[in-house]
């Protein structure tokens, strides 16, 4: 409710004293506006403020997702660059141009089986697939790393060249053309899975599938085919008078004693022939009459899963 205010007016010529009614509506309107119009000029204010911080913080994520991005990209580059220079390593090793790899030994247990061997086979350490990786970390910038591992493929692209006759008598492969493939028990001295014994492991065992191609690893003649109580079925290969390879626990082999085989050819089929705890290859590499670890002479590792026990 509105309230009405009496003012007296004197008026020293006048005889009579009068009186004005007026209202005090102009004065709230008078304070009203004034407070309206400086509240809309802080809500735009902060309102522009607002908008200005929420866009500088959404070009903020953008730049750090950039950022993470390119962080990502060197990453996976530099990751190539090392097991590039990791694969060109083994090759060398493997042709002999530079020093070979440790030994491994992995224990138990899914598909093993084979023979044993009397001789001592020395120290044998477990293998670490990651460790040679490690081993060439490189903090020099990605340029000058892709420069000399293009120099380092060049080189050794000259040697294979040289070396070409030769590598078709080298085995050099995984001896099962499969996709679900497995190291189960390595190259060494391990516990028997049938006796608990500590013995010598003279091959490496490849578990798979029931029937899963057993490839020959090298150009070679077929020196043996036949049956063992330990080994079941198997194939012995002679690659040149030097190397030897041997595959056992086959279901069945698919060539003949003298026949002449290719690199990647069929020579039989993944069984458990013989003593053998399930479905699997034992594979054997003898070097002028020596026996040595087959993993050496596997260049295609990545089609070889480690899904073993390391003792």
């Amino acid at each position: 409710m509105k309230k009405n205010h009496l003012t007296l007016i004197i008026q020293p010529t006048c005889a009579g004293v009068g009186s004005v009614k007026h209202r005090k509506t102009l004065s709230f309107h008078g304070r009203v506006i004034p407070c309206f119009f400086l509240m809309c000029v802080l809500l735009a204010v902060f309102g522009i403020r607002g908008s200005w911080a929420i866009f500088e913080n959404r070009a903020l994520r953008q730049d750090v997702a950039s950022l993470q991005d390119s962080m990502s990209d060197v990453s996976r580059i530099a990751h190539k660059i090392a097991a590039a220079r990791t694969e060109a390593r083994r090759v060398r090793g493997f042709l002999g141009v530079e020093a070979g790899y440790e030994n491994f030994n992995i224990d138990d247990r899914l598909g093993m089986g084979g023979i044993d061997a009397e001789e001592d086979a020395g120290d044998v350490s477990p293998l670490d697939p990651m460790a040679e990786l490690e081993a060439l970390a490189d903090k020099r910038p990605l340029h000058v790393q892709v420069h000399s591992l293009r120099t380092e493929l060049a080189e050794l692209g000259s040697i294979l060249s040289k070396m070409s006759a030769t590598l078709k008598n080298r085995p050099t492969i995984v001896p099962v053309m499969d996709d679900d493939i497995y190291l189960t028990s390595g190259f060494g001295w391990r516990k028997s899975p049938f006796t608990g014994l500590r013995q010598f492991h003279s091959g490496v065992d490849i578990a798979g599938r029931k029937g899963a191609p057993i490839v020959a690893t090298a150009d070679g003649v077929v020196s043996s085919v036949g049956y063992d109580r330990l080994l079941g079925n198997y194939v012995w290969i002679n690659h040149d008078g030097r190397f030897e390879t041997g595959y056992a626990h086959l279901t069945k082999a698919t060539v003949e004693k003298g026949e002449k085989v290719q690199r990647g050819q069929v020579i039989g089929l993944m069984g458990t022939t013989g003593m053998s705890t399930g479905y699997h290859l034992h594979y054997e590499v003898v070097d002028n009459g020596k026996k040595i670890n087959p993993y050496h002479f596997i260049l295609n590792r990545e089609d070889l899963r480690l899904n073993a026990s390391r003792g």
